[in-house]
């Protein structure tokens, strides 16, 4: 188990991310992780590492989402309404909706 913090880790993808990511979208991003990083906390999950394994994957997942999204509205990085339209397909998502 890696004893990097969840939203040390989340934050590390979102950045890595090979599309760009509008300015507002990353501040929405940031909020989610969180409240994802809070919602473990509160499950007394931090330490369990199939949790945050997980946690891990369905980020990544919502962020492909977000990148299809993008390219069906046309746009060349990640905004909110990529954000938007990718969370109301996935959700329920653990630990983000």
């Amino acid at each position: 188990m890696s004893t990097v913090p969840l939203k040390t880790r989340l934050t590390a993808i979102m950045k890595s991310w090979p599309i760009p990511i509008n300015p507002g979208c990353e501040h929405e991003l940031k909020n989610l992780i969180d409240q994802a990083a809070a919602n473990i906390q509160a499950a007394g999950l931090s330490s369990n590492a199939q949790k945050l394994n997980e946690a891990e994957s369905n980020f990544q997942k919502l962020l492909a989402e977000m990148t299809l999204e993008a390219g069906k509205q046309g746009f060349n990085e990640l905004h909110e309404p990529t954000l938007a339209a990718a969370l109301a397909r996935v959700c329920p998502l653990f630990p983000f909706c």
